[in-house]
């Protein structure tokens, strides 16, 4: 049969279909079609001499062997499919598809035979978040590891991508030395703990005695200098009454060994009135502090909070208050001194108690799983001192050699997440064995093969066969997705007899993953990665413009952000909500930071301030959805100033799915901080360029509706400057702003790409919705790329869609997209 050249143009869409099936069989006839493509349409512009855009037409050939050269391939395909290419065309999308549908086709039958031969994804190392919790879970330990490792390289954005997880001789050198701390962690052969369990009293600190009022002036002895005084004293408490610095080292308490402690706290505010009052947990040791926990407090009410901690013998607690030390003319309280009859807010501690290390069972549970119940025995004295007490145990089995090889084989197979091929535990056993024969102790000899087996690359890379995955690897994918860590027991169970990958069993699974406190691994991980929100830390806003940031916001706006994704998640919400909702999850410091008058707790101490919660959002509100997050547009924004090309470029890359062009290299656009010239009036000059305005009239329309927002997430209808500008009439705390100004005025109108008018935020929320469609496309593909470690390939496209159309036709829950996915080709095959 010869090959039928289809007419290009004024031929209905039927007859071009029929044309390109005839055609599909013969190779040339791609090499036709896209000939004549080219010559009518390209090659003015895409020739050896022009070479418009790089691109020269008459040197392309079909190699698609080559990464380089098929990928160049699917540029042309994508441009031209989009309509980006030819520019100014009058091309209809069916004169589009006579050339496209070929070349896709093609396309997918070449990258589709190589993925089917050697899977979608490669051999791909754990990363150091899964490293720590497989540790964890097999050796029975809580100690924090995953900050020893070097960074983990991202790959198509996230670190669960295999060419972003590089292997080194460096990386293996600190894995050895992640695992020796580990084990020595897990084989405590000391005593039992000395135990830290007292109610302690601030008024025995002396830092505080120092500072504490009293009826006579308190002068130092040897330098004369008096002491500043900083806390009020009642009977049953001290009262944290400065605004400035307070000593606040909890100093009578020192953790007598590594471990949990439990920590239970009364507290209230006085004189608060209705402006709001915290109390701040933190740890330290002595050289950094890290905000553990706040609690909001009720005026003369006291409350009881409690909570565990995980200390090492080095680090101790601070307690202060937020804030405390606004006096009714909204001035700063520095010492008592200056307050008149006592009457500004403050932070009341009755008492502290402090328990732990908390120890269920000594020797631990997890010597017997590593070595045997029969192989730990107690000393008839005390051995050699170490830092956490004297030796009291040794294991020492019956038959060591016996012993040592049913323990690797049993530690071995739970490493490997998998039964043991054939004599596969064998080498690690004859570690242990050769190690005995010359006279190290069974402790000493177990270490080494211990070791051996979790520098293993079974243990350390996800090894899967090309094909559909058995049912242990399918596991691990789904362990590793929701817990970043190894399968459970329940898991292998299933999966040893054949029943994890039934479309149900994987449903219910999910289901049981989800619901665990562990998912947590999964909503940190993949929405910080996601939106970028594990990048909040990237700048730290102006002390002057943003004196109202601080770190109790900071947790407030990374809090929200994974409580709202969780709420899509649970309660199988619409994945519209991600663009627009009429609710949002606050605590009471980020709905005062929103301007939102919200109620929160109750009579009944069920709910309280700091907790996070679905509160309904006024009609009109600007809020709803992630784009108006805070987490969000702080990470869009340096510590100074927003950009409407940063957030509107994270919008295209992170909601839409269609990442902007790099830029070219011109000089960058630095907003004016004195509030003289706004940046949309330096982006209007900066697109009188064509080369930029390609790009930036799809990039800074959906940044111009976020210009209604400032560098930490609060609304705003005037940019602030350290310049000239007027007072704000905000209070901070219940005093004055003096650090700003009020500059000029917002505008965050704009019009789309496609010509389509907004006046604000509200407006543009609307007409995104209309690539809704896009949106779903977009988080499956994210989706399927974090959980399978690889990204979407041309070939994969199809199976996208699929699910696409699955997820909507069911109402496009987010629950449901995730079911989809876990159920399809590309996360059930590698």
């Amino acid at each position: 049969m010869e090959c039928m050249r289809p007419k290009l143009l004024n031929q209905n869409a039927v007859s071009w279909a029929m044309a390109i099936a005839y055609a599909l069989p013969h190779a040339n006839c791609l090499a036709q079609v896209t000939e004549k493509f080219f010559t009518r349409h390209c090659e003015e512009c895409h020739n050896a001499t022009e070479k418009s855009g790089g691109l020269d037409l008459d040197a392309l050939t079909w190699k698609t062997q080559s990464a380089e050269n098929r990928d160049l391939w699917i540029k042309i395909h994508d441009r031209v499919q989009s309509g980006e290419m030819p520019p100014d065309s009058k091309l209809t999308e069916a004169d589009r598809e006579l050339f496209t549908r070929p070349l896709r086709t093609a396309l997918v039958k070449e990258i589709g035979a190589e993925q089917k031969r050697e899977g979608r994804t490669v051999m791909r190392r754990l990363n150091r978040r899964e490293f720590e919790n497989s540790l964890h879970d097999l050796l029975g330990i809580t100690i924090p590891l995953q900050h020893l490792l070097p960074e983990d390289g991202r790959a198509h954005g996230f670190d669960t991508v295999a060419e972003g997880l590089r292997i080194s001789a460096v990386q293996v050198e600190k894995y050895l030395e992640v695992i020796d701390l580990a084990l020595d962690d897990a084989i405590r052969l000391t005593g039992r703990p000395a135990t830290f369990q007292r109610r302690l009293r601030l008024h025995d600190e002396k830092e505080i005695r120092d500072n504490l009022d009293t009826s006579e002036t308190q002068v130092d002895p040897v330098s004369g200098a008096r002491h500043r005084r900083l806390f009020r004293e009642l009977d049953n408490a001290i009262v944290f009454i400065s605004h400035g610095y307070s000593p606040d080292n909890l100093r009578q308490f020192s953790p007598p060994a590594d471990g949990l402690y439990r920590v239970r706290i009364s507290a209230y505010s006085v004189d608060s009135h209705s402006e709001p009052v915290a109390m701040r947990v933190l740890k330290s040791d002595w050289k950094s502090n890290r905000l553990l926990r706040y609690f909001n407090l009720e005026q003369d009410k006291p409350r009881e909070v409690e909570f565990t901690v995980p200390l090492k013998v080095n680090e101790h607690l601070r307690i202060n208050g937020y804030g405390v030390g606004i006096d009714e003319n909204g001035k700063s309280v520095w010492n008592v001194e200056s307050v008149k009859d006592w009457k500004v807010p403050g932070m009341a501690i009755e008492w502290i108690e402090v328990e732990g290390p908390l120890v269920e069972q000594w020797p631990s549970a997890s010597l017997s799983q590593l070595f045997g119940a029969n192989a730990v025995r107690k000393l008839d004295k005390r051995g050699r001192w170490t830092n956490q007490g004297h030796i009291e145990y040794e294991l020492a089995p019956d038959d060591p050699k016996a012993a040592s090889s049913i323990a690797i084989a049993r530690f071995a197979e739970r490493a490997f997440r998998r039964p043991l091929k054939n004599a596969e535990a064998e080498p690690y056993v004859e570690l242990v064995h050769s190690e005995l024969d010359r006279g190290r102790t069974f402790e000493q000899a177990m270490r080494v093969g211990l070791r051996s087996v979790l520098v293993s690359p079974r243990f350390l890379l996800l090894d899967e066969s090309p094909g559909k995955l058995d049912d242990y690897a399918l596991a691990a994918r789904l362990s590793f997705l929701f817990w970043s860590s190894m399968p459970d027991d329940e898991l292998l169970i299933l999966a040893k007899v054949g029943k994890l990958s039934e479309k149900n069993e994987i449903r219910e699974q999910a289901d049981r993953l989800l619901e665990s406190p562990r998912s947590q691994q999964f909503v940190s991980s993949f929405v910080g990665q996601w939106l970028d929100v594990n990048h909040i830390d990237a700048t730290t806003p102006d002390v002057k413009l943003y004196p109202e940031y601080d770190d109790i916001l900071r947790e407030s706006m990374i809090s929200e952000t994974e409580n709202y994704f969780r709420e899509l998640l649970t309660n199988n919400l619409p994945i519209s909500n991600l663009i627009s909702s009429d609710f949002a999850m606050l605590d009471r410091r980020l709905a005062d930071h929103y301007g939102l008058l919200v109620p929160f707790g109750n009579s009944k101490g069920e709910m309280f301030e700091e907790q996070f919660r679905r509160v309904s959002l006024p009609e009109g509100s600007p809020r709803g959805g992630v784009m108006t997050q805070a987490a969000v547009l702080k990470v869009t924004a340096n510590g100074t100033v927003s950009s409407p090309v940063l957030r509107g470029a994270w919008i295209l890359r992170r909601i839409l799915g269609k990442p902007p062009a790099p830029p070219p290299p011109v000089n960058a656009i630095e907003p004016d901080t004195r509030g003289a010239t706004t940046i949309r009036e330096q982006l209007a000059k900066h697109r009188d360029s064509d080369s930029c305005n390609r790009c930036h009239r799809e990039i800074d329309p959906p940044g111009f509706a976020l210009e209604c927002f400032d560098v930490i997430g609060g609304f705003r209808e005037r940019y602030r400057s350290v310049g000239a500008g007027d007072q704000p009439p905000e209070k901070l705390h219940g005093r004055s702003i003096w650090e700003y100004k009020l500059g000029q005025k917002i505008d965050c109108s704009g019009q789309t790409a496609q010509g389509r008018p907004f006046a604000d935020i509200r407006d543009f929320k609307r007409l995104i919705l209309a690539e809704h469609e896009q949106i779903v496309r977009n988080l499956t593909s994210k989706l399927v790329t974090y959980s399978t470690g690889a990204g979407i390939s041309f070939a994969d496209r199809e199976e996208i869609e699929r699910i696409v159309r699955t997820a909507s036709a069911h109402g496009a829950g987010l629950r449901t997209l995730v079911y989809e996915v876990i159920a399809s080709e590309l996360f059930q095959t590698k």
